[in-house]
Formats: structure tokens, sequence, C-alpha cells
């Protein structure tokens, strides 16, 4: 009993604000997991809309929400970051909820629309905030606890889900909606209890960057920065697009290898990514993250590449190696983009700065789907390597360009004297 005590509290950060901060993200994420597991269904046999309605509401949604992330983390500069946030997670509540309203495709967009600009304007004040309540060298640790109880979340309920999809029925989809809102409520509960948290300050991360004159969005290696993350970051859309595609459409593997494969990425990522974090609270330490990833998504890309001409079971043995050497690059991607989003931005800005961090990223990243969807169907093994070769190249620029961003020109510092 005591050793899976200890095993639990180790995926945990220490008691206090952080532990709430994290088991708020393991509310949150069970109630996403329970409503987006049976998402696509609900839209298409509750609402009534067609495949192509839905696919198009969620794209103009994901288009427009990243609009407000830059004005959120600027509110939550102003007014407090955890009131701004609470205000995030009580907008996405009602607007869940306004789903069990929806009965056409125009309502569906209102609805989709007024969650994505909920959720791009809570991520930069979610991480924000973190910064607030937790010591400036262990905000990448707490990222990526952090992670870890999204991805335990997430799991949790996905599986709850399940008994809804059973019995696929309308009581059972709303069940669903109204778990997911259900999850918001006690997240805003929790945070409403929570301290507002201490004044950022600058810590090893980036000791000789002092605060800049200009706003983020015309910060330019900050924001080449957050692209290079961006596009390290569509190793997602490799996990969750490319792999199936490629395992329908070109391997001889089996279909449940799929699900599989993703149970073994999600597990990776739960044990390991708290130890893949480490060393990356520094900004060389978290661009030398990003190098890595690259390496390691490179390999992914490659071993997944070489499974078209086997047979069954090595087929699915040799994906098992690479979705690991995948689960590598996420766990180090998602590492470095801590590191450096917290290390570069403007302490007194932190909101803005981390909002443009989130829209630059976004925007490296949208055409993720189209691009790995495209060459891992059109382009077989060598479209592996491309992509491959772009996630080297994305990883391998960082470093130069951290480098420099770490050491903004003196002309480019703000008068005041820098935050102690």
């Amino acid at each position: 009993m005591s050793s899976t005590s200890s095993g639990v509290a180790a995926l945990l950060p220490p008691r206090g604000p952080l532990r709430a901060y994290a088991l708020t993200t393991l509310v949150d994420w069970i109630g996403n997991g329970l409503f987006h597991t049976g998402a696509a269904l609900f839209f298409t046999r509750v609402v009534g809309l067609g495949a192509a309605q839905v696919g198009l509401g969620l794209t103009l949604a994901a288009l427009l929400g990243p609009a407000v992330a830059v004005p959120a983390g600027r509110l939550g500069d102003r007014f407090g970051h955890r009131r701004v946030y609470l205000a995030t997670v009580l907008v996405r509540a009602v607007a869940f909820a306004g789903y069990l309203l929806v009965d056409g495709f125009a309502a569906f967009l209102a609805v989709v629309c007024a969650i994505a600009l909920a959720e791009s304007a809570s991520r930069p004040v979610r991480s924000a905030y973190l910064a607030r309540i937790a010591d400036s060298t262990a905000l990448v640790a707490a990222s990526a606890y952090t992670r870890v109880m999204l991805n335990i979340g997430f799991s949790l309920g996905s599986l709850g889900a399940g008994a809804a999809l059973a019995v696929d029925s309308r009581a059972g989809y709303a069940a669903l909606v109204l778990g997911n809102c259900a999850s918001y409520a006690i997240v805003a509960a929790v945070v409403l209890r929570m301290p507002e948290g201490a004044e950022p300050r600058t810590g090893p991360a980036a000791p000789a960057r002092p605060a800049a004159r200009r706003g983020a969005l015309r910060d330019r290696r900050f924001l080449a920065l957050a692209a290079l993350s961006g596009l390290l970051y569509v190793n997602a859309d490799l996990l969750n697009l490319g792999l199936p595609l490629w395992i329908s459409a070109r391997t001889q593997a089996p279909a449940w290898s799929v699900a599989a494969l993703m149970l073994l990425n999600t597990a990776l990522a739960i044990l390991l990514q708290v130890r893949a974090a480490r060393g990356s609270d520094t900004v060389a330490g978290a661009a030398g993250a990003g190098r890595r990833a690259g390496w390691a998504l490179l390999a992914a890309c490659a071993v997944t590449a070489s499974t078209a001409a086997l047979p069954p079971v090595a087929a699915v043995l040799v994906l098992a190696v690479g979705v690991a050497l995948l689960t590598a690059g996420e766990l180090l991607a998602s590492a470095s983009g801590w590191g450096l989003s917290y290390g570069l931005a403007d302490p007194r800005r932190q909101g803005e700065y981390l909002g443009a961090w989130s829209l630059g990223s976004d925007l490296a990243r949208a055409g993720g789907p189209l691009l790995v969807a495209t060459l891992v169907t059109s382009g077989g093994a060598p479209g592996w390597l491309l992509l491959g070769t772009l996630f080297l190249a994305a990883g391998t620029l960082t470093v130069p360009v951290a480098a420099r961003a770490a050491h903004r020109p003196a002309g480019a510092a703000a008068v005041a004297d820098p935050v102690g």
C-alpha cells in the first residue's frame, strides 16, 4: 500500500497551491475526456450535423481562437491572472452547456467559437498564474506535473465516456456534456479558493535578459521561437492522424494496434514527463531539449517509415519503437516550450508574452494536420523522412535563436530597473 501511495505522490507536485493547480488540471481534463471522446457522435447523431459541417465549424473556431490570446494575457497582467483565468473557466462552463440547445449549424458555430475563444484566452493567463504560485526555478517541473495530470485526466474521462457511447442515446450524450460542465464548476470552486500569488520575479532561466521596451508581438526572436516550438508540436498530429492513416493504408499491422500504440504513448508520457523536463529550467537547457526533440522525432519518422514492407507482428513491434521515440520527442518538445516561454518572457508582462507565445505557436502548428495527412498518404516513406527533417530543422534552429533572444541588446531594454 505504501509503495502505491509513493508512486502516486511521485506524479504530484508538492502540497499547497501547486498541487491544487495540478488537481484542477486533472478535473478539467477528465471533463474534456468525457466530452471529446463522444463529441463527433454527439454532433452528428444528436445535433444532426454533417461531418463536413462539423469540420468546417471546428476549423473556423480554431482560426478565430488565437486572436484573443494576447489581449487576454494583457488583461491578466492588469487585473490578476487568477481572476481572468477564473472568468474563462466560467465562460467555458456556460458555453459547453449551450451545446444542449444547438439545433443547427449556425448555433453550433456560435457555441464552438465561444468555446474556442474562451480556451485560447485561458491558456496564457493560466500559465502566467502558474508563474505566480511557483518558484521561478520550478516552473518547468510544475508544468511537467500539470501535463501528467492532463494525460491521466483525459484517459479517465475517455474511459468514463465508454458507458454513454455504449448506450448511444441523446440522454447519454447529454450526460457527457453536463459532465464536462460539472468539471469546470469544480475547477472554478478550487481556483476561487487559491491565492492570487506573488509578484513575478526573474530567476536563473534568463537572468541577463532585461524587460523589453516594446510589446510581445514586436519581439521577433521570441515569436520565432514560438513558431519553432509550434512546428515541433506538430508531433501530436503524427500520433493522432499520421500514424492511424499510415497503419491502415500502408502497413500490415492490425487495426487494433492503433489503440495499443495510443495507450503506449499515454503511459510513457505519464511516467516520463517529469523526468524528461529536468534540465529545461534555463534558456540554454530548454533550447537543448528542443534540439534533442528534433533528433528524436526524426528517428521516430525514420523508424515508422520502415514498417511498410514488414509482416504484421514485426510491423507492430517496430511501430512501438517508433511511438516510443515519438513520445520522447513530444516530452522534450513540451519541456523546451515551457522553459523558453517562461525564461524569455518579460516578467512584468508575463500574460502578454505567454499570449504571444500561444499565438505564434498555434499559427505555426495550424497547417500540421494537412501537412501530415498529405505527406503520409501521398508521400509514403519519403514523406515521413521529409517530416522528420522538418522537425530536426526546427529543433536545431531553436538553439541559436534562443541564444540570441536571451541576450537582448541594451538598446532594447526597458528604462525601468530589472525586476529583482
